[in-house]
């Protein structure tokens, strides 16, 4: 695949959604529930950071 084609808009907006939107349900989801502690929050969101 060259390089101009996997550079493109297209595939910016895929990983985009695609590696965002787990950190986004996880914070919206953490903040907004008494589901988990502010503890577990917070590894979680370290957890993603450090694998993104």
């Amino acid at each position: 695949m060259k390089k101009e084609r996997f550079l493109s808009a297209k595939w910016n907006n895929a990983l985009s959604i695609t590696l965002g939107l787990p950190t986004l349900v996880l914070g919206v989801l953490g903040f907004s529930s008494p589901l988990f502690t502010e503890f577990w929050d917070f590894i979680g969101m370290v957890i993603l950071g450090a694998f993104y």
